[in-house]
């Protein structure tokens, strides 16, 4: 009677570890699966962002704003099956600007750009909000570096900021497709001028500076991507 107790024990006790085994082998079959699919979608963006190779430490570390661009352009994708090629994407971050160049100016360089680009976007992320109501107007310039010399752009757009307040995406983005229109363009860089409610000039390298992330090397650098189309301003 006894045996019988104990033989029905460790059968059950068998049978629990066979089942435990069995979940815990389809756990990590569903992780490591999932971890594909990550791995893959990284990858995509990558290779959207004519990356081919890159270090095992840097290999997620992939633009936010360019993971969203990358997430809308699937979406359309899914919703055209098939019917358009897809759009070119490429991307810049921030660079040293030329030795000559003026300062308070964000640089990209953009020396590999495909001439087939028509649409050009800067990123910047809003880091700093303001504790109280004010709104600044912002205009924007840019400076194209070629053949040793620079040549400054009109305003390329103006804009109301509220300065309390952060954009839903967590970033201003302005339209800045003008500047593909001087060719052949090594670098190219963007100051932002302010004004304020009475029209006073603001100090517009230091609020820059305070308003958006500049830090290069950062998940939130500034970023300028040109599209083979219009921006798609998501």
């Amino acid at each position: 009677m006894i045996r019988a107790v104990r033989s029905g024990f460790y059968y059950d006790v068998t049978l629990i570890l066979l089942l435990v085994c069995s979940v815990t082998s389809l756990l990590l079959k569903n992780h490591q699966r999932d971890a594909e699919d990550n791995q893959e979608f990284n990858k995509a963006i990558l290779e959207m962002l004519h990356i081919n190779k890159v270090s095992a430490s840097h290999q997620a570390k992939v633009h936010p704003y360019m993971r969203r661009i990358y997430q809308h352009l699937d979406s359309l994708e899914e919703q055209d099956r098939g019917r358009s090629d897809g759009m070119l994407v490429q991307s810049f971050k921030s660079a040293d600007g030329p030795h000559h160049a003026p300062q308070g100016w964000i640089w990209f360089n953009v020396s590999t750009l495909n001439p087939s680009m028509l649409g050009a976007e800067l990123v910047l992320f809003r880091k700093t909000l303001h504790p109280r109501p004010l709104s600044v107007t912002v205009t924007l310039y840019s400076l194209t570096a070629s053949q040793g010399g620079l040549t400054e752009s009109p305003a390329l757009e103006e804009r109301q900021l509220t300065l309390e307040q952060r954009p839903s995406s967590g970033y201003d983005v302005f339209d800045v497709s003008p500047v593909l229109a001087v060719k052949p363009v090594e670098m190219v860089g963007f100051q932002l001028r302010y004004t304020d409610e009475s029209g006073s000039l603001v100090l517009h390298e230091a609020l820059t500076q305070s308003l958006y992330c500049l830090n290069r090397g950062s998940l939130s650098e500034p970023l300028l991507v040109l599209y083979q189309a219009h921006p798609l301003h998501i």
